[in-house]
């Protein structure tokens, strides 16, 4: 299939995945069968489509990727258990989404007086045992979404026209691995009760964790609200060993998320290094990282984060958005809205909640 920006795809022959040849570190079409990254092995990187006796885990729920049961047990790597119904590649990934769940729901407080922060998830089976913390997740939630919808055009699949915008907040399942976003939570910075600034979030394990999606409320613009989210954000991650934060970032932003946050464009090879993960980006974007832990693949680098070890849910209770850009991606349109529409958008949803009252 040929692609509309120059190339060709090759099509993956047991999932939906598409890459170019240049993208994929493939000089011709093979012969055959064809997986990609993300349906081979998540540590030895490969995978015999013609094989059938091969025993290989089902996805993990943490990483999104699978393993041979050999290469897990040649690693030494424990598998897990007591777990719940869902499908964890080891111990150490059921602890750390054990470690999420223990979060959510809960208000944080920030160096800033005044400002708190909580991760949010939708349909936490939890929450059944907590109507109160229930409903305050709903309506957070319900917030979160107006002021994504506020400062980004609608994201829409082809395929049933679904607007993906929802789908993350919603943390929606699918079959597709690209269009399955049940690992995403949603973490937001109040002030007060108010809520100012929002980020998607999505953890693949240790290696890396995304953020596709980052807004603030217009009013709150211009007062670091997003640096203190993304501080305790980073804080949080590194906490938990994550190794690196990704994000897609578009042109005109690029510059401020290398000066003011530290982030850097990812290198061919970093890029190669986690092809496997279905991470969330859109074309005409750049991809960036912030370097989070010491160690990256076994190489040393500098520390930038706060002391190592294990993230303790307990002992842890101690932007401007530019012009409209068209961006595309597998039939995504990836628009930002400007200042003034953000406004127009803020004023007729609150407009729209004093009706509801």
């Amino acid at each position: 299939m040929g692609s509309n920006y120059g190339g060709y795809l090759l099509l993956c022959d047991r999932c939906p995945y598409s890459y170019h040849l240049e993208c994929a570190q493939i000089e011709t079409i093979p012969d055959g069968k064809w997986l990609c990254p993300s349906c081979c092995c998540g540590l030895c990187g490969l995978r015999d489509p013609n094989d059938q006796t091969q025993l290989i885990t089902e996805v993990c729920y943490q990483c999104s990727r699978q393993y041979h049961v050999d290469c897990m047990s040649r690693a030494g790597i424990q598998f897990p258990r007591n777990i719940p119904s869902e499908n964890f590649c080891s111990q150490s990934f059921f602890k750390l989404h054990d470690d999420i769940q223990k979060l959510l729901g809960i208000s944080f407080p920030t160096g800033v007086d005044g400002l708190t922060w909580k991760l949010l998830k939708s349909n936490n089976s939890d929450f059944n045992k907590h109507e109160a913390l229930r409903a305050d997740t709903h309506v957070k939630l319900s917030q979160a979404l107006d002021l994504m919808r506020a400062c980004f055009m609608p994201i829409i699949i082809e395929r049933g026209k679904r607007n993906i915008i929802i789908d993350i907040i919603n943390s929606s399942p699918s079959k597709s691995k690209r269009l399955d976003f049940h690992g995403f939570f949603v973490m937001v910075l109040q002030k007060d009760d108010e809520l100012t600034c929002v980020a998607t979030v999505r953890i693949h394990g240790q290696k890396l964790a995304e953020m596709p999606l980052v807004a603030t409320i217009f009013k709150y613009r211009g007062q670091s609200m997003c640096r203190v989210l993304l501080h305790e954000l980073t804080k949080m991650l590194s906490n938990w060993q994550v190794q690196r934060l990704v994000l897609p970032s578009v042109s005109y932003q690029l510059e401020f998320w290398q000066s003011v946050f530290g982030f850097s464009k990812m290198s061919t090879m970093e890029k190669l290094e986690i092809l496997s993960f279905p991470f969330l980006v859109f074309q005409g974007t750049t991809i960036c990282q912030k370097i989070l832990s010491k160690t990256m693949f076994g190489m040393e680098i500098e520390e930038v984060s706060q002391e190592p070890g294990r993230f303790n849910p307990k002992d842890y209770l101690k932007d401007r958005l530019g012009p409209g850009t068209k961006r595309k991606f597998r039939n995504l349109n990836y628009k930002l809205r400007s200042e003034v529409e953000v406004i127009r958008k803020e004023k007729k949803i609150m407009l729209e909640d004093r009706e509801k009252i």
